[in-house]
This record gives C-alpha cells, structure tokens and sequence, in this order.
C-alpha cells in the first residue's frame, strides 16, 4: 500500500507537469497505452496461462470504472493545488469501507471506523471546507472516487479467482480500446517534452495497479482503505518541490492526525 501511494502520487504529479492543451482524454489513452506496454513483460515472464479467465464480464466491468475514475481523477489534480487534491480523494475510504460492507459482507470493526472517523478529521482540518473555494474540479474528484472505489471492489472479487496479472491485463486491454474510442474529438500529437511526461505517468500508472492488486490479494478494502491516507506524507514535499505549493499549519496538524488514526487501526487489527 505504501508503494501504491507513492506511484500514485508520482503519476498524478507528472500529469500536472504537462502542458495544459493536452486535453484529459488525450492523457488517459497514453497513460492506458503506455500502462498495456509495461504490463508486457509481466504476461511474457508469467505466460499467458495465468491470464486465463472465467469472468470476463467482471473484468470489463472493471476496466469501465477505473478508465472513468482515471479520466475524472487526472482532471480534478489537473485544476486542483497537489495536497488539496489529495485531501479530498480521501473521501474514498469511506466509500470503499461502505461498498465492501455491502457487496463483500466485509466486517465493520471499531477499528476501522477509528482508522475512517479519526482519517476524515485529519482532511477536514486540511481542507477547511468552510474556506474552500469550490470549483467543478471538486466534484469530479468525488466521482472519481466514487469510480475507483467500484473498482477496487471488482478487483477484491476477481483477486480470489485470478492472478494480478490477469487483472493487469484484461482492464488495460480493454481501457485501451475504451480510451481510443473517446480520444477521437479531442486528439492532438504530444511534443517530446510531454511524451515523456505520459510514458511516466504511463509507467508509475501501471505500477500503483500492480502494487494494489497485492495488497487486496493480502488483506479486505476495508483495512486497507484508510492507509490511502499515507499519500498526504508524499503529496505535501512533492508539491513544495515541484509546484511552490507551500502547505500551511493546518496541513500538518492534519496530516499528523491522519498518520496517527492510519497506525491506530494497524495496531488494533493486529491485535
């Protein structure tokens, strides 16, 4: 999980490097096409035994959220502050713990409503929604949640009968196909500077997938969703470094919260 939030972060920090005309559709179809070319060696290594499925349905059910959480995703960070950005996406946990309550009979301890409440009071107190100025950026990014939170449940499902590579393969086969199609109004060629902007956020695009798809296989949705959290610690240093964006006390005061609601689940969980 900690790799996933750092190549999530990673990605959607390169996305915000790239040149504003290149338009949202434009980045999902290279970040999917990029994202199949790296799963290559993966299927040439495992061989195309283990990307066998019975339930294909599910699998194009799943490339249809998270190619839509991907599309809403990389345009709210695309409009928003990295951090704040961030913060808001938070909002995810809470769904994901709710859906896998509902669809996977997934348990709702005290711990992880500690992990989710004590998570949520780290975000308010970064994101002052009293002070906030909301833009349609907003609201996007609680769709893409919405989206994503869908597909990890999907995910959790096709993880007890298929291996992460099946996964991989199939949602970016078929986002690819998906992305070509929707790409077509707003198509224009990269310059080099940007290409290599979508080849990265292609490659730490694929890697977040991966690492994901590991952790579910170990552990339920609803443990690992408030350990999203742990992408605020890689959000803040990022985005002083890279876009001036100097957090303020609050930021920190928040995100101590959040670490310590993350390390209070993992603690009672464990024991």
């Amino acid at each position: 999980m900690l790799m996933w939030a750092l190549n999530i972060t990673v990605a959607m920090s390169l996305a915000k490097r790239l040149d504003s005309e290149i338009n949202s559709f434009v980045l999902v179809f290279f970040r999917c096409s990029f994202g199949f070319m790296f799963t290559l060696p993966f299927i040439y290594s495992e061989g195309l035994e283990k990307i066998k499925t019975k339930r294909f349905s599910f699998h194009f059910l799943r490339m249809l959220f998270n190619a839509s959480g991907l599309l809403c995703t990389y345009y709210a960070y695309r409009h928003l502050p990295l951090a704040e950005a961030t913060a808001i996406g938070f909002t995810e946990p809470l769904v994901t713990i709710l859906l896998a309550a509902l669809i996977l009979k997934d348990r709702l301890t005290l711990a992880k409503w500690i992990g989710v409440i004590g998570g949520y009071i780290g975000v308010f107190v970064i994101v002052s929604p009293h002070t906030m100025v909301v833009n349609n950026a907003f609201y996007v990014l609680l769709l893409a949640n919405i989206l994503a939170s869908s597909s990890l449940i999907c995910t959790k499902i096709l993880s007890k009968t298929d291996s992460t590579i099946a996964i991989l393969t199939y949602t970016n086969i078929l986002s690819v196909f998906f992305a070509a199609v929707a790409v077509v109004p707003y198509w224009k060629m990269p310059d080099l500077h940007n290409s290599l902007l979508l080849l990265g956020v292609g490659f730490f695009g694929i890697l977040s997938q991966f690492s994901y798809i590991k952790a579910l296989k170990h552990a339920d949705p609803s443990f690992l969703a408030p350990f999203e959290y742990t992408r605020l610690l890689m959000a803040i240093p990022i985005g002083i470094m890279f876009f001036n964006e100097t957090p303020s006390a609050k930021v920190f005061i928040g995100a101590g919260i959040i670490i310590l609601a993350t390390y209070a689940l993992a603690k009672l969980e464990r024991s």
